[in-house]
């Protein structure tokens, strides 16, 4: 019986300690996840047409669509300054950088959503981070090509633009990101998103709009809080 009562506690206390010992590590994920969504990739882009800049004499409508224009860019962790047209330098250097091959690379078969694209910045990121699957192996009409699947799709290349990628001479060429120069275009704008986003706010709360536009009103401000625009 004393022996019995002697275990109970001992294991209780082992417990406690265990249970204390695991409680710093928790707090060290929320921050890393945090610090990655705020990241923005200046490089990608999904529409070549720019969005116009919100102003306080657009049409509510207007400003209604535009706001979720915004929105698609904040989800798609794009660069505000790009989409309204500001040109970053590291866009510019992409360009040159797809230069050096003749054509984009070859979609055999896709499985992503419609208008999925691979580009070269694609193709040379994959060999560097899976250089076992970056391999000369296929043969077509006698000619050896490269074959992989990335971004859902089937992907080939020439032997040559295989030889050039495997050099590492075109991942030299990719610039660092981010540029210091597109960090400060896109600060610039989005001190100009906030002023006139105040703006309409203020007109919002100035103005009496008749029944039919109080939801319209009520929407663009719930928008401009969730989006937090003038946070980024």
């Amino acid at each position: 019986m004393d022996s019995r009562a002697t275990t109970g506690p001992t294991s209780s206390a082992k417990r406690k300690r265990s249970s204390s010992g695991e409680t710093p590590a928790p707090p060290v994920r929320p921050t890393k996840t945090h610090t990655n969504h705020l990241q923005i990739n200046y490089l990608a882009r999904q529409y070549s047409e720019n969005l116009p800049l919100v102003s306080p004499e657009d049409t509510l409508p207007s400003i209604v669509n535009l706001i979720g224009d915004y929105d698609g860019v904040l989800q798609r962790h794009e660069s505000m300054a790009g989409n309204l047209g500001a040109k970053p330098l590291g866009p510019i250097l992409i360009k040159r950088f797809e230069r050096l091959f003749d054509g984009p690379p070859r979609v055999l078969k896709t499985h992503g959503k419609e208008g999925t694209t691979v580009s070269w910045l694609d193709v040379v990121e994959f060999a560097r981070n899976k250089p076992e699957q970056f391999n000369l192996e296929k043969m077509r009409n006698g000619v050896r090509v490269c074959q992989f699947y990335t971004k859902q799709s089937r992907v080939e290349i020439s032997e040559e633009d295989y030889v050039l990628i495997a050099s590492g001479m075109p991942q030299k060429l990719i610039p660092p990101q981010p540029i210091r120069d597109d960090e400060e275009k896109e600060l610039g704008i989005l001190k100009i998103l906030e002023k006139n986003l105040t703006q309409i706010v203020q007109l919002a709360d100035q103005g009496k709009p008749g029944p039919d536009r109080r939801g319209s009103v009520t929407s663009v401000r719930h928008a401009l809080t969730v989006q937090s625009l003038c946070s980024c």
